[in-house]
């Protein structure tokens, strides 16, 4: 059976309509794929997070996050968001079970600053969620983590998701996110190679904060991943268009 981790973020983590298209499809096709899902919720977070006064800090595309940011996010990440999409994700067909990074030390992480509670990953141990996925359950991951001290740390949810599909490791990565996927002349370019992206970043084709997405599928490639998608979800059927290469940006090994 394959393995495949699909981790979403952006607005398409907060799209109830097409979260509920995701998660049908996902039950349709459970006889023949094993899904892992992480998620992110930086919008829900900073919109929390203003209620409460805090203003949220990005550095380099990522949060600078505070100790007291730190609460919101384990309350948002880790409690609402998460909970949200196991209601959602049960009430179709799929056995979901709610975890973090923190359980079972499924990946643990240190501070990435001083004064920060943004966390950079040091270790995954994969354990907790083949005990989950071989009973039959669907774990649905946020990417709430902590230190070696117990500590609560925020981790990036494409980090924590690379550092999942490695661990276990999976057969397909995908990326949803608000792209149709990575753009040249404003057309989605459908399959990429290691050396092709190399080109593509040289000439300006690839930049801001994709370049990390892409070098981090590289990663994973080398890891031993079959494939890492980057696209959107917009409708039922987009997750098989997504796996078969006719949507999105496929990256492989040729």
């Amino acid at each position: 059976m394959k393995k495949v981790l699909i981790k979403i973020g952006g607005r398409a983590a907060s799209d109830e309509a097409a979260l509920k298209a995701l998660a049908l499809e996902m039950a349709q096709m459970q006889n023949d794929c094993s899904f892992y899902f992480v998620h992110g919720g930086g919008a829900e977070v900073t919109r929390i997070s203003e209620i409460f006064g805090l203003k949220a800090v990005f550095e380099n595309g990522k949060r600078k996050t505070s100790p007291e940011e730190m609460d919101v996010v384990d309350m948002v990440l880790g409690g609402k968001m998460n909970k949200y999409i196991v209601r959602l994700f049960s009430s179709r067909g799929l056995n979901a079970v709610g975890i973090s990074g923190v359980d079972g030390k499924t990946f643990t992480g240190k501070p990435a600053a001083p004064d920060s509670r943004t966390g950079e990953i040091t270790a995954a141990d994969p354990g907790l969620l083949k005990t989950i996925s071989s009973a039959g359950y669907l774990p649905v991951i946020s990417s709430v983590s902590m230190d070696d001290e117990g500590t609560a740390l925020n981790i990036n949810a494409d980090d924590a998701a690379l550092a999942v599909a490695k661990s276990i490791p999976v057969d397909n990565l995908i990326f949803i996110s608000d792209i149709p996927g990575i753009l040249k002349n404003d057309e989605v370019i459908k399959s990429l190679t290691p050396s092709e992206i190399k080109e593509e970043t040289d000439a300006g084709v690839i930049s801001g904060g994709m370049i990390p997405k892409v070098e981090s599928s590289v990663e994973a490639l080398r890891a031993g991943l079959e494939s890492v998608i980057i696209g959107g979800y917009n409708k039922s059927g987009d997750l098989s268009r997504l796996l078969e290469g006719s949507s999105g940006t496929k990256i492989y090994n040729k």
